[in-house]
């Protein structure tokens, strides 16, 4: 990630002072790199676009189970509703097969230091399967608690802690 993220200011070349993200309006293909993705899994993947003053990083997360599919479109919104306040996380994800799109343009760059973005991106990775693990384990408690109960009122059995 460190090498795709020496980005430099480019006005757009077809309308006059006008600066926007190459990567995501791709006016001109010569100003393009060709999008690559690393995979860790065939569920768990990143797909990296690059152009002259922007990069794009786009994050598929794993989902096994309906619960887990669930969780991440929750996470999502979650996070939508919050992208202004994290300045590089896009409302919408860029292509339906990932869940979260990160853009990073020229302007975050001179911001913020290389290295903090690229740790601010590895650990919200980390962080989200963490999340998504631990909300998976309290709703599986939660179903288990309820099921109990549930049963026992069947039973008419007094409820043992």
């Amino acid at each position: 990630m460190d090498c795709v993220l020496n980005l430099r200011y480019f006005p757009s070349p077809l309308v006059e002072r006008q600066v926007h993200p190459e990567v995501e309006f791709q006016d001109n293909a010569k100003l393009l790199l060709s999008p690559f993705v690393i995979s860790k899994s065939e569920n768990e993947h990143c797909m990296i676009e690059a152009s002259i003053n922007s990069v794009r990083i786009s994050i598929a997360i794993k989902k096994l189970s309906e619960i887990e599919v669930l969780l991440t479109h929750m996470l999502e919104r979650f996070m939508a509703l919050r992208a202004d306040k994290f300045e590089i996380l896009r409302k919408k994800s860029a292509h339906d097969e990932f869940d979260f799109s990160f853009l990073i343009s020229d302007e975050h760059l001179q911001r913020f230091k290389k290295e903090e973005l690229i740790n601010f991106v590895l650990e919200f990775v980390q962080g989200i399967d963490k999340e998504i693990s631990e909300m998976k384990l309290s709703v599986i408690n939660h179903s288990r608690m309820a099921a109990c109960f549930f049963t026992n009122g069947l039973a008419n059995n007094k409820i043992l802690d």
